[in-house]
């Protein structure tokens, strides 16, 4: 069970248990939202932590996502694109002996850096969409 399922599912057992100590629906309310809250510093913390890095004029501190990110790009491009453009111009050369030479890439771990990184640009959205994204 991963650590991002668990942590929900433990605060969920504590509220529940909480939830026998207080005598209103208001105070329920309330520790609810405490613990939300809670569970949600570790996020926004790291959001937080991207912005500073972001800001850096160091490229080597502000550059570093942006340039993963491009890497990912230019590899996924290779895998899906530029690899099978190859062996089909070595194909017509009739060099398909070379084919076996080129590198492959394992896509489904690229996809998964890929995901991670787009994680806050889909908080970003989702920010958007409620409209309390602040505008530049």
């Amino acid at each position: 069970m991963s650590l991002n399922k668990l942590i929900p599912d433990i605060a969920g057992s504590i509220m529940s248990g909480l939830d026998d100590l207080f005598t209103s629906d208001e105070e329920r309310l309330k520790a609810h939202n405490k613990t939300l809250e809670t569970l949600n510093q570790p996020h926004i913390l790291q959001a937080l932590t991207t912005l500073e890095e972001a800001k850096h004029p160091s490229i080597f501190v502000s550059g570093w996502r942006p340039g993963l990110g491009w890497l990912c790009v230019g590899l996924l491009t290779y895998a899906w694109v530029l690899r099978d453009l190859i062996i089909i111009a070595l194909s017509l050369a009739n060099r398909l002996d070379v084919v076996e030479m080129l590198p492959t890439i394992d896509t489904s771990q690229l996809i998964t850096l890929v995901l991670t990184l787009l994680g806050l640009g889909g908080i970003r959205t989702m920010e958007k969409m409620k409209g309390v994204a602040r505008q530049r």
